[in-house]
């Protein structure tokens, strides 16, 4: 923070965190300076070379100077490529070790974030700070970086040299640098803004695409493919008109910078020619001076041209290192609070008020004590308030008001390591890893054996179904386990939460997504699943909620019924009327 209590600007900010990410490699950038140094100075000493051949050796008819110019031209040539390579590939070094280090820091960084942030963020955009802004900054880096270093000194080595050449000479070739700065300057604030429009317009094209193909069946489903392509050629065409944007700006600049080359060069013959007839400089200092002119005008250029290439780092840099400076919502406990000995899985609700928008509360004075060992059903309507009574009893979010505790402790003052391996959650759709059954099963529980795994499965009933697989349990699950049906997905799912064997079981009614052959076959093993353990069930099925101990009924918010199915029918109160709604269509029944 500055002595103003303010953040830096998001450049400054992200340019001292890069520094501080490459500050523990200072030899190694050193190694590249001396290099980068030593290569620039052996590309400057040649028009010196070539001055002295000129006029120490062909106009003085000296061969000797000759070849000894010849002989120096040479040895500098050959230091040129071996200092320009050593220079080339210590900074690619350099640059892909900080990228490999900003990789893992912002997957890690996205690893701590609450769920709310992702609620709040598309995950294109997560994914475009990873791909295309990571992109960005490897062609800067490992082009980029060296240009901006090796042109600088060029260009003020050149300078230098010029002078101490011909002062005179200096100021005739000075002279267009007025309407070159004025360019630049013109240039880079244009050029700034437009590479701003276009990282946002890669990240739309970015999550356009990401969200038709998560969603595709559901584009076919409803023959949306026309509406789609309409959208995204929207979103294309915005992506086109920034690029050109940035395109037109360069088409201007660079031209500018190549006539004002030219227009250097033929003052310097000019005015160098008669200068030459009147003994005020030699024929060699014009001829490097014209050498040297094109070290005044490569570097412009090649500053012009890698500006757009920085311009677009740079962005890319100020939206990852925004990313890092976002902080969790949720913090982790500090460890002095600890689930000591086993755990008994008992969780309560403490007049709990909690809504993802503070001015909108989901859950009002929510309170219940579920006793170790109990089948709770939360039942409901659609937005009732089940699934955030789940999620604030996993610690995914935190209560407005109230508390939520485990066996006494309060969730907050729980380490999140600690809280996560004493409650366990199985969601509606069995999510699967890219990897094998057998990765995907040890997922929960990764220091358990293949003894482990085969035991959880033969005791949840799957052992036979993954064996039928081609390579059993060494099948290849891809993205999202889309070889699987839904119902094996959720039997990997659940065999993973099996073997995990947490006091506390969170279900978002896991079997809903299952047919009834695949349903009936899991039944009996969830039976042995649910035995000594907390269950909680956001129930969508009745008879889920028929087999529950307890029956929360859940209605805007609150908790307007408590008790067993049978209790609940013959106080012919919400759950009686939500049961008969759906009870005289057998198989509407068991839907809620």
């Amino acid at each position: 923070m500055s002595p103003r209590g303010k953040q830096p600007p998001a450049r400054v900010h992200s340019a001292l965190e890069a520094s501080k990410m490459l500050a523990h490699r200072w030899p190694i950038m050193l190694a590249a300076i001396v290099s980068i140094v030593l290569f620039t100075g052996a590309n400057l000493a040649r028009p010196i070379v070539i001055q002295r051949a000129i006029d120490d050796g062909l106009l003085a008819d000296d061969g000797q100077t000759l070849v000894i110019a010849a002989i120096i031209f040479a040895a500098l040539a050959l230091a040129v490529y071996v200092f320009q390579a050593a220079s080339t590939y210590l900074t690619s070094w350099i640059g892909q070790q900080f990228l490999r280090d900003l990789r893992m820091r912002l997957f890690g960084h996205y690893q701590k974030l609450s769920m709310s942030f992702f609620d709040r963020q598309n995950s294109g955009r997560l994914v475009s700070r990873m791909t295309a802004d990571m992109n960005a900054l490897t062609d800067v880096l490992n082009n980029g970086f060296l240009i901006v270093i090796q042109s600088a000194l060029l260009l003020i080595g050149t300078v230098i040299i010029l002078f101490t050449l011909s002062w005179k000479l200096s100021l005739v070739s000075l002279a267009i640098l007025p309407p070159l700065v004025v360019g630049t300057a013109l240039f880079r604030v244009y050029s700034e803004r437009a590479y701003e429009v276009v990282r946002d317009r890669i990240a739309d094209v970015l999550v356009h695409m990401q969200e038709s193909f998560a969603g595709v069946r559901v584009v076919k489903a409803f023959g949306r493919e026309p509406h789609n392509m309409r959208r995204f050629s929207t979103i294309n065409e915005d992506n086109f008109e920034a690029n050109m944007r940035t395109v037109r700006i360069s088409s201007l600049y660079i031209p500018l910078v190549e006539w004002l080359g030219g227009l250097a060069i033929g003052m310097i013959l000019y005015f160098g020619g008669r200068w030459v007839i009147g003994d005020v400089v030699t024929i060699g200092t014009v001829a490097a001076f014209i050498f040297y002119l094109d070290f005044i005008f490569q570097p412009i250029q090649r500053l012009s041209q890698v500006y757009d290439m920085l311009q677009s780092a740079m962005a890319a840099l100020n939206k990852i290192f925004g990313l890092l400076a976002v902080e969790p919502d949720l913090k982790d406990a500090d460890g002095r609070e600890v689930l000591a000995g086993q755990v008994l899985g008992r969780i309560q609700f403490d007049r709990v008020t909690f809504g993802y928008d503070p001015e909108n509360s989901v859950l009002r004075g929510v309170d219940f004590t579920i006793e170790p060992g109990q089948r709770i059903a939360l039942v409901g309507a659609t937005g009732a308030g089940k699934s955030t009574i789940a999620k604030l009893a996993l610690r995914f979010y935190d209560p407005t008001v109230g508390r939520v505790l485990l066996d006494g402790h309060d969730l907050r003052h729980l380490r999140f390591a600690d809280l996560r391996s004493a409650i366990t959650l199985v969601p509606q759709e069995g999510f699967l890893f890219s990897g094998t059954i057998r990765d995907n099963i040890l997922f929960g529980r990764p220091d358990a054996s293949d003894h482990d795994v085969v035991r959880a499965c033969r005791t949840l009933g799957i052992h036979d179904f993954v064996e039928s697989l081609p390579d059993g349990y060494d099948t290849a699950v891809s993205y999202r386990g889309s070889r699987l049906s839904a119902g094996e997905k959720q039997l990997v799912s659940l065999a993973r939460a099996f073997l995990a064997d947490p006091p506390v079981l969170m279900l978002d009614e896991a079997t809903s997504s299952l047919d009834s052959r695949t349903e009936a076959l899991v039944e009996d093993v969830l039976g042995k699943l649910y035995s000594n353990r907390t269950t909680i069930v956001v129930a969508h099925r009745l008879s889920t909620a028929k087999q529950a101990d307890r029956i929360l009924v859940i209605d805007n918010g609150e908790v307007v019924e408590d008790g067993h199915h049978a209790d609940l029918l013959r106080q012919d109160g919400p759950y009686a009327a939500l049961y008969g709604k759906w009870a005289p269509t057998p198989a509407a029944a068991d839907v809620l």
